[in-house]
């Protein structure tokens, strides 16, 4: 088994290490070399990059000026071709040309000469060939006519326009090229030809100036590669072959590009192309050595530049390997000696600044790694303390076989195995997980992360024993072998505390039976196991009668043994799966779990347990030296029923069979009792009404109803508003039924939005409309609605979405508005106040009011509650607390009206004390707006007759 008796030794000490090769001075300067060579090979290939497209740039360009000028050369001789066609055409159908009669040769022959200048002759000749007629006098001794071979035979054999081949002219001796076209008779057979002679020295298209370049020149030759024309030195090459070579390829290809030398092998660049109706070809040819010769002197700039440049950085890499190479040579032979074990080597600061840098932060770091490896020494050193004196149990294993490597002292103490014991042992040998699948859940973290924290396992001991341990680990490196370093805490007694705990928190600890919070978790599965299979179970809550006494006369010791015994009796007569639990005191519970669905069967067996539990019970307890003799009530509650158990909570059921057992009671006893099913059929009756409110609201069943307000002279001066629920099934619902259940389900929130947005837009609408515009009109405000944060804005809100006046409306609030958070109602009142909006005090006298907070609400009217109005004529208090109620209300500078004033004499009493405003039956019941309207009107009719 490997130890930690000492750390390790550093490299270099405890073996002789191989000395690192000294670097080469000859290697640090061909790097320097390449170093500042390598930027400028690259400006070098760029350069010659560069160099090399500008040529291909002028290569193109020279082809394309010579291509353009080709094409303007060739349409010139294409347009003088089809010209003297025309002319040939219409000079053989002239009479005088076709006669072909000598004495009467035509004079528009040599009137063409001075047509043009290129025309050396015009002639005719019969179908024999022999001269007919001539422009040009035949001078003495010359050929007696031309030699028909070079055209004549080729007319009389295509019957058209000829281009004849270049030949020497019969009259000046000059090279010619005659132009021929057949002359016929009536009949369309050829009876002779007329010709132009070309002088071909004097054939010179006209050029644009300026179109050909210094020593270019464009010229013609025909199919044999015979020279044509030529814009320079015409007379010596005009009738002579073209170079060889180049006419070959421009015949044989017809038309393009190429670079070849011409006839005295100076290289040009050629463009040619055919000329329509012949087989001449022209060309342009343009001096290479012209067209190249910007680009050879930048070619020649460049190389300067580049030659001045290498010469440069020959001389900085000489200047850089003095300056640079030694130093770093310097450097590099201080690591090396570093490197084989010479530790104390330190690299003596020379050369530029930044190397002294260098030199100076090696020495430093070296410094730092002589102090980083003491450091290193003393971490090792208390390590090596801490995993000894450690009080937790400290190994380190194989990752893959579990084989020991090293434990510490507190090992044996937690497994019983010493350290010597393990030498060669795995942790499969000793046994000591107790489930083998434990280590492999504690390599899966390890593999992925290299870390596992606080995995709680079971562990063996040496001599049998098992323990809880809380087990970290952390996968390290020894020698290039994986191992797991871990840390094990003996958590047995923790865990021994933390089930009593859990024993304590869900169970009884005087009967040991599941206490409340347990038995509630276990009625809320078997509810919903009920609900899943559609079964129903049954809750018996049982009391003991009259347990009291005995804690009072035998104390409280001989309780506890009762209800001990209570308990056992109570969990002797339940079946398995079935649940007793005591809930506090001397009450119990019992589930029993998924019956059929059939209620009856539930019911039955239900009350067959409970009289089980029942005599059980009251058999005799034997109590120390005493023997007692109590008895139990017992309510049952069935769940799990569609119409009791869906969706609600455990804590019904166990209200409603605690119920029962009071029923129980009060029935005498000793006795079991059903939760009756009338009170269930209020629940759900309840139940039923609040989802047909949340149905209403959302589908806005509801309706506002008007109570008209009247002064002291029977005037309408303003009106309540009150909603009215309309039910297509219940018909009419009155509020007392569903406005309580608004205000404790909180629909009282949205119904009163409604109520709000309501009353303005009608408040809107009777701003138009006559005896209505000056009304104001009351909105009851719910508690919980003027509870909300945003009321104010609500209001603001719904005051401009209707375009109702804000003077006109009037907010009703309770008493019980003022009992809590007086500073909010405050300020909420005030800022309403400052929109123009007023304030009546409803059901005053009824509820808590006090004087002090009365005085800082902006009120304007109190309203005394129909209560005191009803017996205010019979009962003396209720006129008491009206006279009260007015005169506070005067003291204040309120407004006061009475509700609910049915008759003329209350209305006569409630006036002699000083109240000038009513509301009640006794004026006008409350009326859809429809009809109200239409009430205001006959009274204003009926006040005005």
């Amino acid at each position: 088994m490997i130890t930690l008796e000492s750390p390790p030794q550093p490299a270099g000490q405890g073996e002789a290490s191989a000395p690192a090769p000294r670097p080469r001075g000859l290697a640090m300067r061909w790097a320097l070399l390449g170093l500042v060579a390598l930027p400028v090979l690259v400006l070098v290939l760029t350069l010659g990059y560069d160099t090399w497209q500008q040529y291909q740039a002028s290569l193109a360009a020279a082809y394309r000026q010579a291509a353009a000028t080709r094409l303007l050369y060739g349409t010139q001789t294409e347009l003088f071709l089809t010209q003297a066609e025309r002319v040939l055409a219409r000079l053989a159908e002239r009479p005088g040309v076709r006669a072909l009669d000598r004495s009467r040769c035509d004079p528009m022959l040599g009137e063409l000469m001075q047509f043009q200048t290129a025309y050396a002759n015009v002639l005719t000749l019969d179908a024999g060939g022999r001269l007919i007629c001539s422009a040009t006098d035949v001078v003495a001794g010359s050929k007696a006519g031309p030699d028909p071979r070079y055209y004549f035979n080729e007319v009389l054999t295509s019957g058209r326009f000829t281009v004849g081949k270049p030949a020497q002219g019969f009259i000046t001796g000059r090279w010619v090229s005659t132009l021929a076209y057949p002359i016929r008779r009536e009949d369309g057979s050829i009876s002779g030809v007329v010709g132009i002679a070309v002088d071909l020295t004097n054939y010179r298209p006209l050029l644009p100036s300026g179109t050909l370049p210094p020593r270019a020149f464009v010229g013609v030759i025909n199919g044999d590669g015979i020279v044509i024309a030529r814009s320079e030195r015409a007379e010596e090459r005009v009738g002579k072959p073209a170079h060889p070579e180049t006419s070959a390829r421009m015949r044989r290809e017809r038309e393009g590009v190429l670079a070849a030398p011409d006839f005295e092998g100076i290289p040009r660049l050629f463009s040619f192309g055919p000329v329509p109706h012949s087989d001449w070809i022209v060309f342009v040819a343009l001096d290479q050595a012209v067209v190249m010769a910007p680009v050879l002197q930048l070619a020649w700039q460049r190389l300067g530049f580049t030659a001045c440049l290498l010469l440069a950085v020959g001389l900085i890499t000489a200047r850089l390997t003095r300056r640079i190479a030694r130093p770093v040579e310097a450097i590099s032979r201080t690591m090396a000696a570093v490197g084989a074990g010479a530790i104390y080597e330190r690299a003596l600061p020379e050369g530029p600044a930044e190397l002294q840098a260098i030199a100076h932060e090696l020495n430093a770091m070296l410094d730092a790694r002589m102090r980083a490896d003491a450091r290193l020494r003393q971490s090792e050193e208390r390590f090596r303390i801490a995993f000894r004196t450690s009080p937790d149990a400290l190994c380190i294993t194989q990752l893959s076989t579990g084989r020991f490597i090293e434990v510490n002292d507190s090992f044996q103490p937690l497994t019983g195995w010493p350290r010597e014991s393990l030498a060669g042992k795995t942790v499969h040998d000793i046994h000591l997980w107790r489930h083998p699948a434990d280590r492999q859940r504690l390599i899966q973290p390890l593999m992925k992360t290299g870390t596992c924290s606080n995995m709680e396992a079971e562990f063996q001991a040496r001599d049998g024993r098992i323990w809880t341990g809380l087990i970290s680990a952390q996968l390290i490196s020894l020698d290039g072998m994986p191992c797991i370093l871990s840390i094990t805490r003996d958590i047995s007694e923790r865990k021994a505390a933390e089930e009593r705990i859990h024993s304590l928190s869900f169970s009884d600890p005087l009967t040991g039976l599941p206490n409340r919070r347990l038995f509630l978790d276990r009625l809320q599965q078997a509810m919903i196991g009920c609900q899943r299979h559609h079964r129903l179970g049954a809750l018996l809550y049982v009391d003991l009668d009259d347990f009291k006494t005995v804690n009072e006369t035998l104390g409280h010791d001989q309780g506890d043994l009762l209800l001990q015994e209570v308990a056992q009796r109570l969990s002797q007569c339940v079946q398995e799966g079935d649940t007793a639990a005591r809930l506090g005191g001397d009450e119990f519970a019992i589930v029993l779990d998924e019956f059929s669905g059939q209620s009856e069967e539930t019911a039955s067996y239900a009350e067959a347990m409970a009289e089980k539990l029942l005599l059980a019970l009251k058999q005799p307890y034997l109590l120390g030296e005493s023997t007692q003799h109590r008895t139990a009530s017992v309510g049952i509650a069935l769940f799990g029923h569609p119409a009791e158990g869906a969706a609600e909570p455990p804590t019904e059921p166990l209200r409603r069979a605690e119920l029962a057992m009071y029923q129980a009671k009060a029935a005498g006893r000793n006795t079991l009792q059903f939760y009756d099913p009338r009170m269930q059929s209020v629940v759900s009756a309840r139940a039923a009404l609040e989802t047909g409110l949340r149905e209403a609201i959302e589908q806005q069943q509801f309706q506002l109803y008007y109570q008209p307000q009247v002064n002291a002279e029977g005037r309408v001066v303003g009106a309540e508003a009150l909603v009215r629920w309309l039910d297509p099934r219940r018909g009419m619902v009155s509020p007392a039924e569903f406005i309580p259940l608004a205000e404790s389900s909180g629909l009282i929130l949205p119904l009163g939005r409604w109520v709000l947005e309501t009353a303005c837009a009608q408040l809107a609408r009777w701003r138009s409309m006559p005896g209505l515009s000056q009304l104001s009109l009351s909105v009851n405000v719910s508690a919980r609605q003027f509870g909300e944060v945003d009321f104010v804005e609500q209001v603001m809100t719904t005051l401009m979405r209707s375009g109702c006046r804000a003077q006109a409306l009037k907010l009703e609030m309770t008493e019980s508005m003022l009992a809590t958070n007086i500073e909010d109602v405050t300020a909420k009142m005030n800022a309403l106040k400052g929109l123009g909006l007023g304030f009546s005090l409803d059901d005053f006298g009824t509820g808590y009011s006090s004087l002090s907070y009365l005085k800082r609400l902006p009120l304007e009217q109190l309203k005394i509650d129909q209560g005191f109005v009803r017996d205010i004529l019979v009962d003396p208090n209720d006129a008491a607390i009206a006279k009260m109620v007015v005169a506070l209300a005067d003291s204040m500078g309120l407004t006061v009206i009475a509700e609910g004033v049915e008759t003329q004499a209350q209305r006569a009493a409630l006036s002699e004390l000083g109240c000038a405003h009513y509301q009640g039956y006794l004026f006008s019941r409350p009326l859809p707006a429809p009809e109200f309207e239409a009430w205001v009107a006959q009274q204003v009719v009926d006040s005005k007759t």
